[in-house]
């Protein structure tokens, strides 16, 4: 099974930002991500068996945390503006989303996961399969756009099923 720790966006959120993915979507070379697997990672664990599950899910049950609020602001590229690889959204937040984020991580570092980059809070937006300057023009474009604000009052552990067409993510439970 191949699993990670997310913050799902909601539908509003993920309503404002549908215009920007159809455009980023009408770019040759660029893999929009689809407005139903929007989410901010916490955390990815990559393969693991299925009988680890239940020890993951009992650690990440322990994680108390108030709800809180972030907004979505920006739009940028990793590694950077020449030779964009990811395109996000920029995640603003005080403190509360990278202490979660943290918590996570020493819960399951425990059961020997580990962090494959420092987190970062970002919606990842589209990838880019082949450069294309139009990429950079659109990221220019709503460099400082706005799309509004929400309240964080869950995390879950899901599952990426990948398929020819693209991922589908199930939750295998959600943390309130």
């Amino acid at each position: 099974m191949r699993l990670f720790v997310a913050v799902d966006i909601d539908d509003l959120i993920r309503d404002r930002i549908k215009p920007l993915l159809a455009e980023l979507s009408g770019i040759n070379g660029i893999k929009a991500v689809e407005p139903e697997n929007l989410h901010i990672t916490l955390l990815f664990l990559g393969e693991v068996s299925p009988s680890r599950v239940s020890k993951i899910e009992e650690n990440l049950s322990e994680i108390d945390f108030e709800p809180f609020r972030i907004s979505f602001e920006g739009v940028g590229a990793f590694p950077n503006l020449n030779s964009p690889r990811v395109v996000w959204i920029g995640v603003r937040e005080g403190g509360e989303l990278t202490s979660l984020a943290n918590n996570v991580y020493e819960r399951l570092k425990k059961l020997g996961f580990r962090r494959d980059k420092e987190f970062r809070a970002h919606l990842t937006v589209g990838r880019v399969k082949r450069k294309n300057p139009e990429v950079s023009e659109v990221i220019k474009k709503h460099s400082s756009e706005s799309f509004g604000e929400m309240e964080v009052k869950s995390f879950s552990l899901k599952e990426s099923i990948l398929t020819p067409k693209g991922p589908i993510y199930r939750d295998l439970r959600v943390f309130e």
